[in-house]
């Protein structure tokens, strides 16, 4: 069992679940905040550790158990032409963003933050800027 999210377990869980044929362009780690439709249907009431990845055309996120983040609880992936809504703002920390995003009935609040004690990722903050500016191409 895992005590921190680390580099190894990230790229080993999103590479099981990344849409074929395709690659990332930007992974990193995050929390799924409580009120994310997608996470009710896994039946989490509280935030959750995941990670994130953003390939050319799709937003990915394996969900982590609560209480084992060596395993993955459920995956959600987004192809980025079927988001209705995204938009992105700075958090209460200065490194922090919020992305909250809308995709027919899926509906995502995420918080990436690129400073942590809890997780041992190596390229946090260059991966967060990757999946900010993919997300940023889509605002409406």
């Amino acid at each position: 069992m895992a005590l921190f999210m680390n580099d190894k377990d990230m790229d080993e869980m999103l590479n099981k679940i990344c849409p074929e044929g395709e690659t990332y362009q930007g992974k990193a780690w995050g929390t799924l905040m409580s009120g994310t439709a997608k996470m009710l249907a896994f039946g989490a009431l509280s935030n959750v550790y995941c990670y994130v990845g953003v390939t050319e055309k799709t937003l990915v996120i394996a969900v982590l158990e609560t209480l084992d983040i060596s395993h993955i609880y459920g995956k959600i992936c987004i192809p980025f032409d079927k988001f209705e809504e995204v938009k992105i703002k700075k958090g209460l920390m200065p490194s922090q963003r919020i992305i909250k995003a809308k995709s027919g009935e899926t509906k995502i609040k995420l918080s990436l933050v690129n400073n942590t004690i809890t997780a041992k990722i190596k390229n946090q903050k260059q991966g967060m800027q990757a999946i900010c500016e993919a997300l940023e191409h889509l605002k409406k």
